[in-house]
């Protein structure tokens, strides 16, 4: 037997496995930092890119307020102005709507000019025989004194400037000429 082929002396044996269970203890060591180093700076850089994350969105609803403020500023603003703009139109209306009855009369009665109805030309472009009905008027110069009935179908004009009343009957529409 030689001494290559002698067993080793049991107290190198323990000793060897000490030294491999170190070794591997540091080993395993330093692999678990580095995993652990690697982990911090991961996580470190996700939470600078959360943090930049965060300040973007911060960013862009901010602006998207400012823009979305503006927008709206710009349409109330358009809207006030579609609004007067109705307005105006509107009074315009209702003022001619006064101003067409205020010159026109198509109620059978009797209407006192200067105070019914204006005094002036009056004009009817009749019924045109639609309702099978005449129309009619009386011109009254003073109280109580009527002319003789008129009776129509067709257009007609009277003029009741000096005439005390006028009065009607039939489908005619009176409109004032202007």
């Amino acid at each position: 037997m030689n001494d290559e082929q002698l067993p080793a002396p049991p107290g190198k044996r323990r000793r060897l496995r000490n030294i491999l269970a170190v070794a591997a203890a540091v080993v395993l060591v330093g692999a678990l930092t580095g995993i652990a180093t690697i982990a911090l700076l991961r996580n470190g850089t996700l939470s600078s890119q959360v943090t930049a994350a965060n300040a973007r969105a911060a960013n862009a609803v901010t602006s998207a307020q400012a823009a979305a403020k503006s927008d709206y500023a710009a349409r109330n603003a358009a809207l006030d102005r579609e609004a007067a703009r109705l307005k105006r139109q509107n009074q315009d209306v209702v003022a001619k709507i006064g101003e067409l009855r205020a010159n026109s009369i198509r109620a059978h009665g009797k209407y006192v000019v200067g105070h019914d109805i204006k005094s002036g030309t009056w004009h009817t472009v009749g019924d045109g025989g639609v309702s099978g009905s005449q129309c009619a008027y009386v011109v009254f110069s003073s109280v109580g004194k009527p002319s003789i009935p008129n009776f129509f179908n067709g257009p007609w004009t009277v003029d009741l400037s000096g005439a005390y009343a006028f009065e009607i009957k039939g489908p005619c529409t009176w409109m004032r000429v202007p």
